[in-house]
């Protein structure tokens, strides 16, 4: 499992860094760093965080508390689990915050997935051929699948945004964007990214359409990831809430530490 310093801390880099090319990101210190987006106004692009929580740590709470208040949006900060002394909790509860959720950060152990044969994953990338528009119909694929798997029919950011962010993930090296097809590459169904920070291979947005969840798309996904991961240990994440630890433990990962979800909500003045 990930040690309190250099491999946990190699998790958290790579997250942070993954999610900076969705969101401005701001180092408050060596360790505090803060996500904001006009763009995406869920609370998971817009959070606090740290490295590691330490002595000191709580005097940025106030800071984070202001910038996401100062663009409308409510106050979320991400915080691991083990880490949190009784200075932080107390600093959390006295300015109104609760644990609204957690998140498993998670690791390859042994992997023997099971995979669909009818499903090839391609990436998507800026030297795909423009002949036909390809690159564009791909691009607009991956947004398309990722907006039907995270968001469904309860609303979310338009195709403009995520299609903006994967036209620079294209770029961005260390990335790549895999989208998932069936009926010989003519529909999408499927998305995942990886992001490779050092000896790490982050796994993000693993998302299936939700017409064709339970035919092994995310497992067929995943075991390309793995073999793409270029020898890093390949890390993901989930929110406990949406009940997908169990399914990640069954393709053989591991949990490696958790982090608490706390969110102020509105009225929760400082005492």
């Amino acid at each position: 499992m990930a040690g309190p310093s250099g491999g946990r801390r190699a998790y958290e880099l790579n997250e942070v860094s993954w999610w900076s090319h969705w969101t401005t990101a701001r180092w408050l210190s060596p360790e505090a760093y803060l996500l904001t987006s006009r763009d995406f106004d869920e609370y998971f692009f817009n959070r606090g965080g740290f490295l590691r929580v330490a002595p000191g740590s709580d005097g940025y709470i106030e800071q984070m508390e202001g910038e996401l208040e100062a663009l409308g949006r409510k106050p979320h900060l991400f915080l691991q689990s083990d880490q949190l002394g009784p200075g932080m909790l107390a600093t959390l509860q006295r300015r109104g915050y609760r644990i609204a959720d957690q998140m498993a950060v998670m690791e390859r152990a042994e992997m023997t997935l099971a995979t669909n044969p009818g499903v090839r994953v391609e990436e998507v990338t800026a030297a795909q051929e423009e002949e036909g528009g390809g690159r564009q119909r791909r691009e607009e694929d991956w947004a398309r699948v990722y907006l039907d798997s995270f968001y469904g029919d309860s609303g979310g950011p338009s195709m403009a945004p995520v299609v903006a962010v994967v036209k620079r993930l294209e770029e961005v090296k260390g990335a790549s964007l895999l989208l998932a097809t069936a009926d010989g590459g003519s529909e999408a169904v499927g998305v995942t990214a990886l992001f490779r920070t050092g000896k790490v291979c982050g796994a993000y947005c693993v998302g299936t359409r939700r017409d064709w969840r339970g035919r092994r798309v995310a497992s067929t996904m995943l075991a390309h990831a793995s073999s793409a991961s270029e020898g890093g240990k390949l890390i993901l994440q989930t929110i406990l809430s949406d009940s997908l630890e169990g399914f990640y433990l069954k393709l053989g990962f591991q949990r490696a530490y958790t982090k608490e979800l706390f969110v102020k909500d509105a009225g929760n003045a400082p005492r």
